[in-house]
């Protein structure tokens, strides 16, 4: 009886110890680390409330096959869609996501200057500069009926019952999706200033993102305010890869929502490039990372000494018993 309970009590402490391990080991596999942004809480009303800088990785730069003056970015079903600008030689392209290899083209007609675009119900819509015309287009590319709106039109996405448009002032105005009529509108602000030149955008989960022209930064705004939550400040990527004495600025913002990582690009730019986020409760560490190294090496020195125990036990013959301890000169013990 004594035996059997030792033996059920070591086989307890085994498998928790076992258990122990496979967690650490679990946890140092995936560690506590997002892909992309988290929510910033605030109240809209608070004068005290400032804007927090949004920490990213670049870890994934693609080589466009075509170079383009750069207006608007999406991602859907797998594919990246890009619209390009000025006059005889705006278009709208389509890519595989990842590799940057094309997959369809149109261009627009030599009196439209392309601007913003993306993708609702199955449609690709399309902003154009200074004629009002919303150009609509199938998945396949295939023109369908187009739409008019008032002024300028800059940069544009899409929430599921409205679309955010920008004219280059400071104001997002929410339209129908359908008829295009004015819904809403907010005056973006950033830390208490009004925030112009709104370009591209792109709406992701409650929030709208948001090029500014020539500005290095990417800005985080909350939908029913206006207000700037957050930045993304991409001055040491533009300075590798844009070059603003030929108009090369940051433009293009997709959200891959499969992945939840951030993709961007920017006007004649070479290449489009995939972002990862890390807030500053998950930032890995270099004592984070210590110390899970620490737990599993500890873990291991405990629980494989255990399990080798714990099967030879088992394993040993009945009627084989433990030799004596040998004494100090391998004879039996002294005494």
């Amino acid at each position: 009886m004594e035996r059997g309970s030792y033996m059920r009590t070591r086989g307890t402490i085994l498998a928790a110890l076992i258990l122990l391990s496979l967690m650490l080991l679990s946890q140092s596999l995936n560690p506590p680390m997002i892909s992309s942004l988290e929510s910033t809480q605030f109240d809209a009303n608070s004068d005290s409330f400032k804007a927090e800088e949004i920490n990213w990785n670049l870890v994934q730069s693609v080589v466009k096959e075509t170079v383009v003056f750069t207006q608007g970015l999406e991602i859907y079903d797998g594919k990246m869609y890009e619209s390009g600008g000025l006059y005889g030689h705006s278009s709208v392209r389509s890519f595989d996501v990842g590799s940057g290899n094309p997959i369809e083209t149109v261009n627009l007609s030599s009196d439209l200057f392309g601007e913003g675009l993306t993708i609702f119900d199955e449609e690709i819509i399309v902003l154009t500069w200074k004629s009002g015309r919303v150009l609509r287009y199938s998945l396949n590319f295939e023109s369908n009926d187009e739409s008019v709106i008032p002024g300028e039109g800059w940069g544009i996405c899409s929430f599921n019952d409205m679309f955010a448009i920008s004219d280059g002032s400071s104001k997002i105005t929410f339209r129908d999706p359908v008829n295009m009529s004015e819904l809403s509108f907010v005056n973006v602000e950033f830390d208490g200033n009004s925030l112009d030149n709104i370009n591209e955008l792109e709406c992701f989960e409650n929030k709208i993102y948001a090029n500014r022209w020539y500005d290095s930064r990417i800005y985080e705004i909350d939908v029913q305010s206006g207000i700037v939550t957050g930045y993304i400040d991409l001055s040491t990527l533009v300075s590798e890869y844009g070059s603003v004495s030929n108009g090369g600025v940051l433009n293009g913002i997709a959200f891959d929502p499969s992945t939840r990582d951030l993709w961007v690009t920017g006007k004649n730019w070479s290449d489009f490039h995939r972002l990862t986020f890390v807030t500053e409760d998950n930032e890995l560490t270099d004592d984070f990372q210590v110390n899970y190294l620490i737990g599993i090496l500890v873990s291991i020195s405990i629980v494989f000494p255990l399990i080798g125990s714990f099967f030879y036990s088992i394993r040993r013959p009945k009627g084989i018993q433990a030799l004596p301890p040998l004494g100090r000169l391998g004879g039996p013990p002294n005494g």
